[in-house]
């Protein structure tokens, strides 16, 4: 060990320190470009996941794929709206607070009571929960006068046909026949109806001559 000459001894281990300096930073440098590898390959699985996602995706949008909800039935004979022509349309309102807009759609774009195929299409304005709407369902038949065992012959029906809705929701009821209705939610398969009476009934709340709301049916039936 050398001496300087203010005295202090000099520190052997100088190049010691330097060496394990650069075996640091080579191995941080092969750490660092592991984990850059590692990156770019979980980005490129994301990337390829989310493809095969988009093109499931487009998939179901144009119908390729078999869109079944959660009762099992498939848009495979959904009623195409391009295929049946607007009657009218309606506001639905209480107070000053905006309830729904509803339109009509016929074969031919006139109203004709129980001709099929027809389409009742709801806009909603405001979030609704599914019993209040069955509820108000419910409160349309009394005041048409049906009778209680024909009222508890549909609530089934109702309950399972009625979701939530928020605002801006759309629930889309289509009838090709009596035999085949089915309720429809953003555009997407909701309900297969399996009575042949309820269509009927159902429409009846907006659609009857002895409906509650005269003005709204007027409107939605194109009466002027």
């Amino acid at each position: 060990m050398k001496t300087l000459h203010n005295g202090v001894k000099s520190q052997p281990h100088i190049k010691l320190h330097q060496s394990s300096h650069w075996l640091v930073e080579l191995l941080f440098g092969v750490v660092g470009a592991l984990v850059l590898t590692l990156i770019v390959a979980v980005s490129i699985n994301d990337a390829s996941a989310n493809d095969i996602n988009d093109k499931s995706e487009k998939s179901d949008i144009s119908g390729k794929s078999d869109i079944s909800d959660k009762n099992g039935i498939s848009d495979k004979n959904d009623i195409s709206d391009a295929t049946l022509i607007q009657v009218g349309t309606a506001d639905m309102s209480l107070l000053w607070l905006d309830i729904y807009s509803a339109k009509l759609f016929s074969i031919d774009g006139k109203y004709q009571a129980n001709r099929f195929p027809m389409i009742l299409d709801i806009q909603y304005h405001r979030d609704i929960d599914a019993i209040d709407l069955v509820d108000a369902t419910i409160e349309q038949w009394q005041h048409l006068g049906f009778t209680e065992a024909n009222i508890e012959l549909y609530r089934q029906q109702l309950v399972n046909a009625w979701p939530d809705v928020k605002q801006g929701d759309r629930l889309t009821f289509k009838v090709n026949t009596p035999e085949d209705a089915a309720f429809l939610l953003n555009d997407t398969p909701y309900y297969q109806v399996s009575n042949a009476q309820f269509p009927e009934a159902f429409l009846d709340i907006w659609l009857s001559e002895k409906t509650s709301r005269p003005e709204l049916r007027n409107q939605l039936i194109g009466v002027n």
